[in-house]
């Protein structure tokens, strides 16, 4: 009967760590050499954001539904403190709080931001997808769908992916991104959920690696 209990008592501990772990922020590999850090409460992750930033490895970092807290531009502002890094993508949206949008345009870190129409802060590539299919793709993540799942998406009339970024980028094009569009419009609308903001970074940095290869 002892053993019995020690054995039950052994697996709720298991149990109780797994759960714990599973809600804490950190970063999980999107692709070799590149992490995402998803971030939905900079006060809460300031330890985790700080410990990416050090790490030496290319990270995008995702601001896009980050709650807006009293304490979350002194949390930011780690991003001034950091030495050259390798690539850092930042993702942002309209919900992006403002004060957090002016830290990223005022930061010295060498950044690209990446986001759709009324991303604050502006974005440097500008992705055409809708609000609401953003702000879906986004939740999907936390309702069981692999990042995987979420970046592999293809469009029905719109082929811009790492390879025609290199394309781009041989050309003299530095800033290549997607051609503009009605983000709304049915045209252009993916065939199933993409989280094309994701999906851009992903590609983005895959272009940049091809090119020093």
């Amino acid at each position: 009967m002892k053993r019995l209990l020690f054995l039950l008592s052994a697996v709720f501990c298991l149990l109780s760590s797994v759960a714990a772990t599973a809600t804490t922020t950190a970063p999980v590999e999107l692709a070799p050499g590149l992490r995402y850090l998803r971030i939905q409460s900079l006060a809460q992750s300031a330890h985790a954001l700080s410990d990416a930033l050090l790490k030496p490895a290319a990270l995008v970092l995702d601001l896009r539904y980050v709650a807006d807290e009293p304490a979350a531009t002194d949390v930011l502002r780690v991003l001034d403190s950091q030495p050259a890094k390798p690539p850092l993508y930042i993702l942002v949206s309209p919900a992006t709080p403002l004060a957090l949008a002016n830290i990223i345009t005022a930061t010295s870190t060498r950044l690209v931001t990446l986001g759709i129409k009324n991303s604050l802060p502006p974005p440097d590539v500008l992705v055409a997808q809708s609000a609401d299919d953003d702000r879906r793709a986004y939740a999907a993540l936390d309702q069981g769908t692999t990042l995987e799942a979420l970046v592999s998406g293809k469009l029905e009339k719109e082929h811009f992916d790492e390879a025609q970024l290199v394309k781009e980028f041989k050309s003299g094009n530095h800033d290549a991104h997607p051609p503009e569009g009605d983000p709304d419009s049915t045209a252009v609308a993916p065939a199933r959920l993409t989280d094309r903001v994701l999906q851009r970074a992903l590609h983005l940095y895959l272009a940049q690696q091809a090119l020093k290869r």
